[in-house]
């Protein structure tokens, strides 16, 4: 069955040289039925003055090759794209878009958009809420153009979101029940999402923007925060580490300079050794979500619908 094999999905962002990226976006997303992903590197179309055509992908890539110092990934991406393959790509409104490949990469020029080469897909909209995982991976610095990402619930996810997407049952995936604990299973931006909406709503804090706390030569914390309640003003940071352990005493010199602090993860040692750190723990965590389910980000609920939808 297709996607039964699918251990990746990949990022790929539409940013050619040209001057109109509007222009490239309305091509390769806005036509139906004719819709494709596309990557560069149109210069080697052209050879003295005179364009050159190629008869492969395959052709295209050496030529590329032959004229570069280093090998793009996003050339080997295209190299190795088949039918069935998953793709996240992002328009200039923000939304992100699902794309299915309908084929191998091929050929295609474009000098004004600077287009190479393209894989054609089917690709639908899905909004601006999706995994951090995956709205993250956007706005790497140095990302590049294309990242594959290999967790397990990303593709899943992917695929599940593909399936309601799409109108072709023939070209719907087999999506996986992840193993059914949220905690356990959400990718790291998601966990970090929910332990501190938990301190905000829970403990009456705010986040403050941009906030990654500084002044640690140890360790760094997810972000800070300040109470909302100015007959008690407070300040806060927190730590999350699912899957891992954390020592608190690297905590300390927080402590000192009068942070409550927050931890979250799987192990806390030296936990009782500081003054005003304290654990979160994954039954609180959980019946937090419980409670407050309607109010957090789209992005865990939707994660969520792994857990019950698919068997």
């Amino acid at each position: 069955m297709e996607g039964e094999d699918l251990k990746k999905v990949t990022r790929i962002n539409l940013k050619t040289h040209c001057s109109d990226r509007k222009a490239l976006i309305d091509y390769c997303l806005h036509r139906k039925g004719e819709q494709k992903l596309a990557i560069g590197w149109s210069y080697v179309h052209e050879e003295n003055g005179h364009s050159r055509s190629f008869v492969s992908y395959r052709d295209f890539y050496k030529a590329v090759r032959a004229r570069v110092k280093r090998i793009n990934h996003a050339l080997n991406v295209f190299w190795y794209a088949k039918e069935g393959d998953l793709f996240w790509t992002r328009d200039l409104d923000g939304n992100y878009w699902i794309c299915r490949a309908k084929g191998e990469a091929v050929p295609e020029y474009h000098r004004e958009m600077d287009i190479g080469a393209v894989v054609p897909v089917e690709a639908h909209e899905v909004g601006m809420t999706v995994p951090g995982q995956i709205s993250t991976s956007f706005n790497r610095l140095h990302g590049g153009i294309c990242q594959d990402i290999y967790d397990n619930i990303i593709v899943e996810y992917s695929k599940h979101i593909f399936n309601e997407k799409t109108q072709r049952k023939d070209h719907t995936y087999p999506v996986h029940k992840v193993k059914e604990n949220l905690l356990e299973n959400l990718p790291p931006f998601e966990l970090e999402e929910l332990v501190i909406s938990y301190i905000q709503i829970k403990e009456g804090y705010y986040v403050l923007s941009n906030s990654i706390a500084r002044g640690s030569t140890t360790v760094k914390v997810e972000c800070e925060f300040r109470s909302r309640n100015p007959e008690e003003p407070k300040k806060a940071v927190v730590q999350v580490k699912g899957g891992a352990e954390l020592d608190a005493s690297e905590f300390q010199d927080y402590a000192e300079k009068g942070y409550i602090v927050y931890l979250y993860a799987s192990k806390i040692e030296n936990l009782d050794k500081i003054k005003n750190c304290f654990e979160i723990t994954g039954k609180e965590l959980k019946d937090f979500y419980d409670e407050y389910k309607e109010v957090l980000p789209e992005s865990i609920k939707e994660l969520e619908n792994l857990f019950r939808k698919h068997d």
